[in-house]
């Protein structure tokens, strides 16, 4: 008979159940998050296990909308999972719901890519079930109406986001997601906003350069600052995905 794995405080070692939040000798806390690939206990603040490197389970990538309407055809979504992330499906238009956390965590990487699969197949859907009319739709968290947005700022694929609550996709634009993720489609959208960055600072430079040979008038409104926000602004949109 296996034994059952031993929690034991990571200050002191002293022996705990795992149903404690502290250690009863020492009180610190406890390595209470266990990971659903291998069933280590990892510390409560880690994101990935220490021993299999799989993401753990934490709220953000719980069920989020559950019986709440779809937003495409008003049919009560209904909770799923997989491996760690939950999401919400309509069970008559095949439309998710995933929260921004796990949209984020079945598009960032290899493992994540491979749980979007599983949620909705490699193959894609039928043209005449894919929704040919688009009109904004109401989150079904809060009600209000979401953002209709180019996914990746170059996709081609539009996705509905709600800045708070999350993403909703129609059936097989997840799969169009991680199709264009694994085409490279990411590196090219980040290039081809470098190559805009660089033009718009010669621009800058340029009249820069023609405003100090003008009589010394001073820059333009669009000067020095402008170029720190510009670069700032760059890593922002480098660094996200929706």
């Amino acid at each position: 008979m296996t034994e059952a794995p031993t929690l034991r405080c990571p200050s002191c070692g002293a022996p705990a159940e795992e149903r404690e939040r502290s250690c009863a000798h020492c009180r610190s806390l406890l390595s209470t998050r266990r990971c659903v690939g291998c069933f280590t206990l990892n510390p409560r603040e880690a994101s990935r296990c220490g021993r299999c490197g799989a993401e753990l389970p934490h709220e953000e990538l719980s069920v989020s909308a559950a019986g709440q309407p779809c937003p495409e055809c008003r049919v009560p979504l209904v909770a799923r999972k997989t491996g760690v992330v939950g999401y919400t499906e309509c069970a008559r238009c095949g439309g998710l719901f995933l929260s921004r956390e796990a949209f984020e965590s079945v598009t960032r990487g290899a493992e994540g890519r491979a749980a979007a699969r599983t949620i909705e197949g490699s193959a894609a859907p039928d043209p005449e079930k894919v929704p040919s009319r688009f009109r904004y739709r109401k989150c079904p968290s809060c009600g209000q109406l979401m953002n209709r947005t180019n996914y990746g700022s170059g996709s081609g694929i539009i996705v509905d986001v709600c800045r708070t609550h999350g993403v909703f996709l129609d059936r097989g634009e997840l799969t169009a997601v991680v199709a264009f993720l694994e085409g490279g489609g990411w590196e090219r959208v980040k290039k081809r906003e470098r190559e805009r960055l660089t033009e718009e600072v010669a621009a800058l430079e340029a009249k820069k350069h023609a405003a100090s040979l003008g009589g010394g008038l001073g820059p333009p409104e669009t000067g020095g600052a402008s170029l720190v926000d510009l670069i700032s602004w760059l890593g922002s949109v480098l660094g996200r995905r929706v």
